[in-house]
This record gives C-alpha cells, structure tokens and sequence, in this order.
C-alpha cells in the first residue's frame, strides 16, 4: 500500500492557514519552518486564547451550575482544549501562557500521582491521561510530578492489562446512591474492580500519554496496551461512555477520544508497523475515507475548514510515520 499525497498536499497549502503550513512543512514535507515559526507568535487564535487566560492559569467561559466542584470540571475541560490549540499554534514551553497553564494543571495532581477533579473527586483516568499527554507534548517527560503520573497507570491497570473509569466498574445503583450534594463533599474515589474487562475508550486515550513519553513509549506495558487496543478496532466498548462500534469512525483533531485516526498516531509512535493485519484494516479504511477532492473531513457535526484542514494533515501523518507515503 503506498499514498499519493498530492491532492492532499495541494489543498492544505491552498487552503491551509499559518499553523497548518507549518505543520505541514515541518513533519511532512521536511522543509525549513522558521519563518512560519516566527510569525506564530503573532498568529491571531494564539493571541486570542492566551489574552483569555485567568490568573489561576487556566481557562473557563462557562460559570459553574449546582455544587461548586462542577467548576473544577469545567476549568479542566476547557484549560487542556486551550492548551492543545496552543501546542497546535506554536507554543512551547518557554511562553509564559503555557508556564502558567502548565502550573494550573500541576495543581490539581492529588498525592496519589493522578489529575483529578473532571469527575469531581473520583478518579478520571481519560482526564489524567489528556493531561500528561499534552505536559509530554511540551517536553516535561521527565518531571518528577509527570513520572509520578505514569506510575500512577501502572498502580491502577486491570488485570487483563488495560484501563477503565473506574466507577464504571461497580452497580449503577450503588453509583446512584453515591451522588447527592451531601455525598459528593466526603466521599472517597471508587477503586476499579480489576477483574472487569478494559475500556478501550480509556486504554486508547492512556496510550496517548505513553506514546508522547520518551520515557514510556517502548515500554512492555504500551506495547500491550496497544495490542489490547488493535483487539477492539472497529468493536463496541464494554461500557456505557462511546460504546457503539461507529465511534471509532470519528475524525477530529486535536485528538480527544479514541478513535481510528488518534489510535493509529499512537501506534505509529509505538513501534508497530503496517504489516499488522489490524493496522493494515484501519489503514485501508482510512484511504476509502478520502474524498474526491483528495483530502479527509472531519465528520464532528461543527466541523470548519479548519477541522479538514487538521484531520487531513493528521492522516498524511499517520501514512509517512508507517512509510507508506510517496513524496
């Protein structure tokens, strides 16, 4: 299987605006970015965003509704979207916005090791996971606090080797019982039943984290992970969140949930290869989706041309990464 990028290429740099160019010049086409780099700097979304941040660091448009805890959720949520889209507009490390944010997120790590407070105080693996995927994005692998978070993964796996929300593991009626405004001030997080099976949903998003780690990246324990992942490509979870197989057909970036596309940019990093037979399935279907024009569309029912632009330059990198693409 090889790909003919050509249409793709074309429509990005027709199309494309300053961040897409220079993703586009600098992962696929290998070519010198530094004055598209410069110019990110001034770049009007950036801009926009970080003059939007809060003192704390971190962002929130929407005002809290019913018990105040909500507000954390809603600080997390919004604080990774926005740090991400950074991330994607050229910021690193050494911007101050990002310095801050960085110390938002470090401030809801428990002494657990893990990011909580997106479900309340239970604990919120998809969460915890998105966010020592975007610390490694900029470059803090290495952080004691960061490592502390990856072990926090292997204290917390389920037997079979993958992950789960672990409040999703007990009776819902127990889980009922346990969310009343009087409840949600005391309670203890659920600890996961480990016999249950895994979700990929949550396995799919912690291979994320491991697959943005130098540290972690060839580790036995991602290696399995993501053989557990390509076990349930194009299958329904084993819980309520995402659970129809037709999930995994969604395209957007930046990633979120599990999907095709962001699963295949995981295992592209992991060491797996495209004469996988799952791999090589996803690949395929990956091509069919490609429209007449020549490029992909993100099917999140707001999409923009931005959105293609972004799932059209996430799947060229995908197709170099397994050396499929004839440039």
């Amino acid at each position: 299987m090889k790909v003919n990028p050509n249409k793709a290429i074309e429509f990005l740099l027709a199309k494309g605006n300053l961040p897409i160019l220079y993703w586009l010049k600098k992962d696929i086409l290998e070519v010198p970015t530094d004055r598209e780099y410069k110019n990110l700097q001034k770049f009007g979304n950036r801009i926009r965003i970080l003059s939007a941040q809060k003192p704390n660091g971190g962002w929130c448009k929407k005002k809290y509704e019913g018990h105040p805890r909500w507000e954390n959720t809603y600080y997390i949520v919004e604080t990774l979207q926005s740090i991400f889209k950074l991330y994607n507009y050229g910021c690193t490390i050494q911007d101050e916005g990002i310095q801050k944010a960085v110390d938002f997120l470090f401030s809801t790590q428990t002494k657990e090791g893990d990011f909580r407070g997106a479900y309340l105080n239970e604990y919120a693996p998809t969460y915890h996971s998105l966010t020592l995927e975007i610390l490694c994005h900029y470059g803090l692998d290495e952080d004691r606090r960061v490592q502390k978070g990856f072990r926090w993964f292997m204290k917390n796996r389920q037997d079979d080797g993958g992950w789960v929300i672990p409040y999703r593991t007990i009776n819902k009626e127990d889980l009922k019982k346990r969310y009343n405004l009087e409840a949600q001030l005391k309670l203890n997080p659920v600890k996961p039943d480990k016999s249950k099976p895994f979700s990929h949903l949550v396995t799919g998003m912690v291979l994320r984290a491991f697959a943005e780690s130098p540290t972690w990246r060839k580790s036995k324990e991602a290696k399995e992970a993501g053989e557990l992942l390509l076990s349930r490509f194009f299958k329904d979870d084993k819980y309520d969140d995402r659970r129809e197989a037709i999930f995994w057909e969604e395209m957007t970036y930046h990633f979120w949930a599990t999907d095709i596309l962001s699963s295949l940019d995981s295992l592209s990093k992991l060491g797996f290869t495209a004469e996988n037979r799952k791999i090589q399935q996803a690949l395929e279907w990956l091509l069919k989706e490609q429209n007449s024009k020549g490029h992909w569309e993100s099917n999140y029912r707001k999409a923009s041309l931005e959105d293609h632009l972004w799932v059209t330059f996430a799947v060229l990198r995908i197709f170099k990464r397994f050396g499929l693409l004839e440039l």
